[in-house]
């Protein structure tokens, strides 16, 4: 049983299970957000050049980035990343740049980073996002499967 109202949102910001998985968690979250045609790089590790997976959406070709690291990071070393992460985007003539990460942003952080894209669209999966999804009924096996949260929800304690 579960004891915390806040379980996903805990597991996914203390992430351990390295990056294979957050990829493989993060492609089936743009999955249920209408993304298709999922083609990952390198999941099990190897030189992707900035770009964890291609995808496509509403006609355009978008970059997926992962960046899952364990615990709480400065917004400089989430703006490296996201520079990073651009211009892999950039390197491989996507439209747009999906950036997923266990990460909290401020409404000000997220700004600054569409800024840094410029003209390039960005799509950003920050913490409390991502618990949104993940705490939906349709994904629940998501959520057991990459969590290991799973069972009867209304068992959960609120508080």
């Amino acid at each position: 049983m579960n004891d915390r109202w806040d379980e996903t949102w805990q597991r996914l910001l203390n992430w351990t299970n390295g990056q294979g998985p957050s990829e493989r968690l993060a492609a089936q979250i743009l999955i249920s957000q209408g993304f298709q045609n999922i083609d990952p790089s390198h999941p099990l590790g190897g030189p992707d050049g900035g770009l964890d997976a291609l995808c496509t959406k509403d006609g355009k070709s978008w970059a997926m980035a992962v960046y899952f690291p364990r615990r709480h990071q400065s917004f400089g070393g989430i703006q490296k990343k996201f520079s990073h992460d651009l211009g892999g985007a950039l390197r491989c003539g996507a439209d747009g740049l999906v950036f997923v990460t266990n990460q909290e942003l401020t409404l000000q952080q997220k700004k600054l980073l569409r800024r840094r894209a410029a003209e390039t669209p960005v799509h950003l999966f920050t913490l409390e996002r991502l618990t949104a999804i993940l705490d939906t009924p349709s994904m629940s096996g998501v959520r057991k499967q990459f969590l290991g949260i799973g069972g009867d929800e209304s068992r959960i304690q609120l508080g």
